[in-house]
């Protein structure tokens, strides 16, 4: 087995891969190939010149406790069924953890097709929606649909990216979006046949909805508001497709409470786990986190995959900022690299993973620092590729 970058004329491999091993349109997969694949960011396993499995990085920039991070995306792992079980999937995401902390790249996402196949090599949940489904009499509420209501168009790109990260500014590692991430974003829902609306207050932008109808289904991709009022305008508009569409599915950020003013939401919404997270580089991710509180601190990390990450680290506050070097010192603390990026991210706070047994701590003082650096948070992110 040789694992490589795939050179141009092997992405006809990587496609048909792709299409064997996942159930999207003949219009995605087209799409994708032609907008969004580029080789450099592939890596595959070779038999000769024939491809055995195949993944890719895509670069992303997301917000991780108020900061730019870059990060890839881990997406398409798939592997021809003749070379299943022999290890090419192990070997191509242990060599892309290594890539990914060659471009420095300090953190990793994915979506897995299972949780569990991931959690082994470092990833953890670190994402969930609160995810409604229901018909479209549940999202209309009182009143009519009022205010400036105009179709989504390539032309709104500045409008919608604005909407958009005046919302995510409550959220934790979300994706700080470019204009080439809104193009792909808006072909993938031209692809799927979908539109949207934007939301108007005299001449602010308050909020926009991107959706799709397939089968009777209104899936709703993003709903972003920056007032109450256009969050309740854009689920009647959304609503107001009775016509097509049975059933409404939202996936909403985890601190939404749509529901409070639903007339009976019971039933009709769930937790759904998301994407996961993985620290590539420990003493670079926690490096420069933000800290109101003098410290120091010695916190053991377990890391089975990556040797750089797997040993004590020294975390000092310094002129509001955590400073951390790898360490010799005794422990105060340890966790496991998968629990750390769900401190990271917020997902969970230290107290809960000690009360779970994730998280082992010397004392009151040291859980105090640890609570400290590692709020409780709501992470919300909307791309799933």
């Amino acid at each position: 087995m040789d694992i490589r970058i795939p050179s141009e004329k092997d992405k006809i491999q990587v496609k048909k891969l792709w299409e064997y091993c996942f159930d999207d349109s003949p219009e995605f997969v087209e799409w994708f190939f032609e907008n969004r694949y580029k080789s450099q960011y592939a890596l595959a396993s070779y038999d000769k010149d024939n491809i055995r499995s195949a993944l890719q990085l895509l670069p992303y920039k997301i917000m991780i406790r108020n900061r730019q991070v870059d990060t890839s995306y881990l997406v398409g792992m798939s592997t021809w069924p003749q070379y299943r079980g022999r290890g090419d999937a192990a070997a191509l995401i242990r060599q892309s953890l290594k890539i990914m902390h060659e471009r420095q790249e300090w953190v990793s996402i994915l979506l897995p097709f299972r949780y569990d196949f991931y959690r082994k090599y470092g990833w953890e949940i670190c994402y969930e929606h609160l995810t409604y489904r229901g018909n479209n009499e549940l999202f209309t509420g009182p009143g009519r649909i009022s205010g400036d209501i105009i179709p989504v168009s390539s032309d709104n790109i500045d409008i919608l990216d604005k909407c958009y990260h005046e919302f995510m500014q409550d959220y934790n590692g979300y994706v700080i979006r470019r204009e080439d991430d809104w193009k792909r974003i808006l072909g993938d829902l031209y692809v799927d046949h979908g539109t949207g609306y934007i939301v108007f207050d005299g001449a602010k932008a308050t909020g926009y909805v991107l959706f799709t109808i397939a089968n009777r289904e209104l899936r709703i991709r993003e709903l972003i508001h920056n007032a109450p009022e256009a969050k309740d305008i854009l689920l009647k508009v959304v609503a107001s497709h009775y016509s097509q569409s049975d059933a409404i599915i939202w996936n909403a950020p985890a601190d939404d409470i749509t529901y409070v003013d639903m007339h009976d939401s019971r039933g009709l919404m769930y937790k759904q786990t998301y994407v996961m997270g993985r620290i590539v580089d420990v003493r670079r991710a926690l490096n420069g986190l933000k800290t109101q509180k003098d410290f120091e601190l010695y916190l053991k990390v377990i890391d089975d995959v990556l040797p750089w990450n797997d040993g004590v680290f020294y975390l000092k506050s310094v002129n509001g900022m955590v400073e951390v070097t790898p360490s010799d010192g005794f422990p105060q603390s340890t966790v496991s690299i998968n629990t750390l990026a769900q401190l990271l991210w917020g997902y969970i706070g230290p107290s809960q993973a000690k009360k779970h047994g994730k998280l082992e701590c010397s004392d009151d003082k040291v859980m105090d620092i640890l609570n400290e650096i590692f709020s409780i948070t709501v992470p919300y992110i909307i791309e799933d590729y």
